[in-house]
C-alpha cells in the first residue's frame, strides 16, 4: 500500500511531538502540495518530482513579492525531514537526491548581539530603576545581570526565566542544585559547580544543564540566605520584560537592528538572546546549540549521534564568556574588571 505525504507528515508529527507553530508550517507546505497536485506517492517521490514542486512554490512565492527563495527552502527543509524519518522507518528504500537550496535574502540581517554588546548591556543594569514597591533584598539589577548570564549559557525561553502568564514555569530555588552529580541519574557527567533543571516553554521536554563557573558565581550572588524552594530564582521581570529589556538597551547604547527584508528599525527583544546563545555556542562547538537549545533534530547524521549529553556538557562548561561577566567570578561585582571603575546600582523608585 502506498504512502502519501499527507499521511507521512502525520506519522512525523507524531513521532516528535514539535510545537505547534511547527506544525502550522507543515500544514501550509502540505497546502502547497495540493495545490501544486501533488498525488505522487512517497515511496515513488523522486529527484524530478521534488524539483519540479520547488520550482512550482518559488514561482508562486515571487509573484506575491515574498521572498521566494526562503519560501521554498523552507518547504524543501520539511520535505528533506519527512523523507528522511520516512527512510529511517523503512518506509522507502533509498532518499532522493535533493535540488539544491535556491537564491534567498537574509530575512533579520544580524539577528544576534556581540560580546560588545553584552557586555555594555551587564554595566547598564547598574542604571536600571528600582521598581515601585520592590522588597527584594538586592537592587534590581543584580537579578538582571544574572538572568543574562543564565540566557547567554543555555538559551533559555523568557517565560523559563520569568514566569508572565499562568502556564510559564519558571526556575524555581529547588531546581537548583549544589551537588556535583547530576540529579538525573541517567547524567554520567559530574560538575563542581552544581546544576540547574528547567522545562522548555514550548515543548515542555526537561533539561538538566551543568553550571560553569560563571553561572554559578552569579546564583550564588542572589540566593538569599534561606531560600524558599518554591520561590522564583529570578525576580524584576514584571508583567512585560521585555519593555525592561529595551529599557536596558537604551541605557547600554545599542541600536535597534535593521530588518533588511521591510527596511525598518526593529528593537531588540529577549528571545534575540536565545539566538546570541545558538551563534556562539555553534562557533565554538559546532551543532552543539541543537542540543543546549533543544531544536527538533532535523538530519539523519545528527539523529544517529551516539550520545548528545556530553557534547553539551563540554560545550556549556568549556564556552568563553564575554569579559563583563568575568567581574563577579573574580570577586568585585560593582567594579568594571578592565579599568576597576565603580559601578552605582540605581535606588531611586520609578
Amino acid at each position: 500500500m502506498s504512502t502519501t505525504l499527507e499521511n507521512a507528515v502525520a506519522m512525523y508529527l507524531r513521532s516528535g511531538n514539535p510545537a505547534q507553530r511547527t506544525r502550522e508550517e507543515y500544514s501550509t507546505t502540505l497546502r502547497k502540495w495540493a495545490r501544486w497536485g501533488g498525488g505522487v506517492p512517497l515511496e515513488t517521490l523522486g529527484r524530478k518530482e521534488i524539483r519540479e514542486f520547488l520550482d512550482w512554490v518559488h514561482e508562486a512565492a515571487a509573484q506575491n513579492g515574498r521572498n521566494p527563495g526562503r519560501t521554498a527552502n523552507k518547504v524543501r527543509s520539511h520535505l528533506r525531514a519527512v523523507m528522511s524519518w520516512a527512510w529511517e522507518q523503512d518506509i522507502v528504500d533509498a532518499l532522493p537526491r535533493f535540488p539544491k537550496l535556491k537564491a534567498q535574502r537574509d530575512v533579520a540581517g544580524r539577528h544576534y548581539l556581540t560580546k560588545a554588546e553584552i557586555n555594555s548591556l551587564y554595566f547598564a543594569t547598574h542604571q536600571m530603576i528600582r521598581p515601585r514597591g520592590w522588597s527584594h533584598p538586592f537592587p534590581i539589577g543584580r537579578y538582571w545581570r544574572c538572568a543574562l548570564v543564565v540566557f547567554f549559557n543555555y538559551g533559555v525561553d523568557t517565560g523559563t526565566v520569568w514566569k508572565t502568564t499562568s502556564f510559564h514555569e519558571p526556575i524555581l530555588w529547588r531546581h537548583v542544585s549544589w551537588d556535583r552529580q547530576s540529579p538525573d541519574r541517567e547524567v554520567k557527567e559530574r560538575s563542581p559547580w552544581g546544576w540547574l533543571f528547567y522545562r522548555r516553554v514550548k515543548t515542555g521536554k526537561t533539561f538538566y544543564r551543568p553550571m560553569n563557573r560563571t553561572v554559578h558565581a552569579h546564583i550564588k550572588s542572589i540566593m538569599p540566605e534561606n531560600p524558599d524552594p518554591n520561590a522564583p530564582v529570578f525576580p524584576g521581570g514584571g508583567t512585560r520584560p521585555n519593555n525592561r529589556f529595551r529599557t536596558l538597551c537604551s541605557f547600554a547604547g545599542i541600536e535597534p537592528k535593521t530588518s533588511i527584508e521591510a527596511g525598518e528599525e526593529r528593537p531588540w527583544v529577549l528571545k534575540d538572546l536565545r539566538k546570541t546563545c545558538a551563534t556562539y555556542y555553534d562557533e565554538h562547538v559546532p551543532e552543539s546549540s541543537v542540543e543546549i537549545l533543544g531544536h527538533s533534530v532535523g538530519g539523519v547524521t545528527y539523529r544517529h549521534y551516539a550520545h548528545r549529553a556530553p557534547l553539551a556538557f563540554k560545550a556549556i562548561m568549556t564556552i568563553r564568556q564575554p569579559s563583563a561577566f568575568s567581574a563577579l567570578a573574580k570577586g568585585f561585582d560593582d567594579e568594571c574588571p578592565c579599568c576597576r571603575r565603580r559601578f552605582t546600582d540605581t535606588a531611586g523608585c520609578s
